[in-house]
């Protein structure tokens, strides 16, 4: 089992334990010291070239190592990308990671690439998803680990892997100081946050929620429409001012991770919906959903949310819960946008579920369980493939 880059903290070297106890041979490429920092002093290849070398680099160690599977966290990312095709061409198993399609609690494991699974021919004959455990993590604690490998990046990178660069949009020092604005504005945007439900309240019409996702986000990069976030607000704006009934109100939520570095607020009240839009920056997404007549998103596993609560989902992107939803001309959504049937729905989460969900997390109580849960499910594919 080949290993590449991971979450931000030791879920991988967890998951390297957890395969090993299994019997399995585990190699690791490491790209940056913020990779080696949890991965704490195992074994490995450190890889200090250029992205050009990368592909016969990692062809060759497959090949060197006769890696039989790969995994990485997500597909997105150029290491990630290449060494999937690489291990495409040699018949080498593929496993993506992802953060889990129905949270909490879960995380995903897709053979081939992330968004790949659909519903085959019996898959629908069971029942919903049961939840997951709410394992409990620190924000303080995932801050602390983020911070960490990027400091360790900031200060040995530049002698141990001086080609490396990350896969995000915006550099830590500019995430960092998003995160200190908003600390230092935390009580203005709480009034904020109660006047808009305030003003929710008193709405009688229908509300729709337009639910941001982050801009680094690869199943935006990848899979949302050209231009990104912007140009979906921009759009979702435009056709609810001009086709939604005149009673209804749009509400657009930012994602929780969302460092502020993006004026999502003065883009939406300059847009065409300014005036029937409101921002909503927290509360709670489940009491939102039950009230809401539909949610717009690229790609959000928040549709998924939705679609559970009974409300009708239009997708701006591509998504693994596609055919739930409704993929026609955004303008025609606003007027009567019809929902699939709860049972449907239900069998649909369910089989994602059985197919795709492993119960775990990447850091807090949940690592541990979830890295014997990837390990048990990342062996037992390669059975079934052998």
């Amino acid at each position: 089992m080949l290993l590449l880059q991971g979450p931000r903290s030791p879920f991988l070297a967890r998951l390297a334990d957890a395969l090993a106890a299994r019997g399995a041979r585990v190699e690791r490429v490491l790209f940056c010291p913020g990779d080696a920092l949890f991965w704490r002093g195992r074994p490995a290849v450190r890889f200090r070239g250029r992205e050009g070398d990368w592909p016969g680099f990692v062809r060759r160690l497959m090949l060197e190592r006769a890696v039989t599977d790969v995994l990485g966290l997500g597909d997105g990312r150029i290491w990630h990308r290449t060494a999937f095709a690489e291990a495409r061409a040699l018949g080498v198993r593929v496993h993506v990671l992802e953060q889990g399609y129905l949270r909490p609690g879960r995380l995903t494991l897709e053979p081939d690439r992330l968004g790949g699974w659909r519903p085959g021919p019996g898959d629908l004959d069971g029942p919903d998803a049961e939840p997951a455990p709410a394992f409990r993590s620190s924000f303080a604690a995932f801050a602390a680990m983020d911070a960490a490998h990027h400091l360790a990046n900031f200060a040995l990178g530049w002698a141990r892997y001086p080609h490396y660069r990350s896969h995000e949009l915006h550099g830590p020092v500019a995430e960092w100081a998003g995160w200190a604005r908003k600390a230092l504005t935390a009580p203005r945007r709480a009034r904020g946050r109660r006047r808009a439900l305030a003003a929710l309240d008193r709405t009688s019409g229908p509300v729709f929620l337009l639910a941001l996702q982050l801009e680094t986000d690869f199943q935006v990069r990848d899979h949302g429409p050209p231009g990104g976030l912007r140009a979906a607000l921009a759009a979702v704006a435009a056709s609810f001012a001009a086709h939604a009934p005149p009673d209804a109100t749009l509400v657009v939520k930012p994602h929780p991770l969302d460092p502020g570095l993006t004026p999502w607020r003065r883009l939406l009240r300059e847009s065409p919906a300014g005036g029937r839009a409101l921002w909503l920056d927290g509360g709670d997404l489940d009491a939102l959903l039950k009230r809401c007549a539909g949610v717009v998103t690229v790609n959000s596993t928040v549709g998924l949310a939705a679609l559970g609560a009974g409300a009708p989902v239009a997708l701006l992107g591509r998504a693994v819960y596609e055919d739930l939803a409704w993929r026609g001309p955004l303008d025609g959504f606003w007027r009567a946008p019809p929902a699939p049937g709860p049972a449907r729905v239900a069998a649909f989460r369910g089989a994602l579920a059985r197919a795709t969900q492993l119960r775990g997390a990447f850091d807090g109580e949940g690592m541990a369980p979830g890295a014997e849960a990837v390990a048990a499910a990342v062996l037992a594919r390669a059975g079934e493939g052998a």
